[in-house]
């Protein structure tokens, strides 16, 4: 993203975008990447109605406490902005203790573990995409 820019988002019809959570316990730039840069701009786009969903990855043992916060700064920062974010996930399943990224007993997008639940990565990608599909995101 970092190549692109923020104004640029404005002409796809939907993004799934994604970020790793490297600064843990943040309260913000959680991700250590261009978003970090990003999301003030985005907050003051109007994206009304877009369709949105985030992914992150992170290690949901090492990191349990924090695990794939960067999902709801980034989520946030498009809610902002107008957007219709989809792809909430049930965070059954996770072994992670904490995260900024549920609410309302949903993560706000779809965690992946690479470290410790790489078995499962297939799957949850694959049932994501068909709910990101039913949910109006233009594939």
């Amino acid at each position: 993203v970092g190549d692109v820019g923020a104004a640029a988002l404005a002409d796809y019809d939907g993004l799934i975008v994604g970020a790793p959570t490297w600064h843990t316990d943040a309260e913000s730039e959680r991700s250590g990447t261009a978003w970090d840069d990003m999301l003030e701009e985005i907050k003051g786009m109007d994206l009304n109605g877009k369709p949105i969903a985030v992914f992150g990855v992170g290690d949901s043992v090492s990191y349990s406490e924090n695990f794939c916060d960067a999902i709801e700064e980034i989520h946030d920062a498009f809610a902002a902005s107008g957007a219709k974010l989809v792809g909430y996930v049930s965070p059954e399943g996770y072994q992670h203790s904490e995260s900024k990224s549920i609410r309302d007993g949903k993560f706000l997008g779809l965690p992946l573990d690479e470290d410790n639940e790489y078995d499962m990565t297939e799957d949850r990608v694959k049932n994501w995409v068909a709910q990101l599909k039913a949910e109006g995101m233009p594939m």
